[in-house]
């Protein structure tokens, strides 16, 4: 099994109605790829409500048979029009895949 974890920091919100539009529109891009691909074991996405400062803004974890199942994810149409859809919201991210 793989672990598919990605952490996503807002950059350009200047205000927190700002923030969390942005965040609602990553919930709208990233959410329903878990349905869509059926090599999908588990997919969720999840928005922060901790307020320190080293808290991440969103995240996706998701969870795949094998290394092989996640670079199709990785590659796939839906995947790669939810990165371009969510390429105009200013963000950093951080990535961890690990087999467990």
């Amino acid at each position: 099994m793989v672990k598919h974890i990605v952490f996503f920091k807002l950059t350009g919100s200047s205000s927190p109605e700002s923030s969390d539009s942005q965040l609602e529109q990553l919930k709208k891009i990233f959410g329903p790829l878990g349905k869509k691909l059926p090599f999908i074991i588990e997919y969720r996405t999840g928005t922060n409500f901790t307020e320190a400062g080293h808290a991440w803004d969103f995240a996706i974890d998701s969870v795949f048979a094998n290394k092989e199942d996640l670079r199709k994810y990785l590659d796939s149409a839906e995947h790669l029009e939810a990165v371009k859809e969510a390429s105009s919201i200013e963000k950093i991210k951080a990535v961890i895949d690990y087999e467990f």
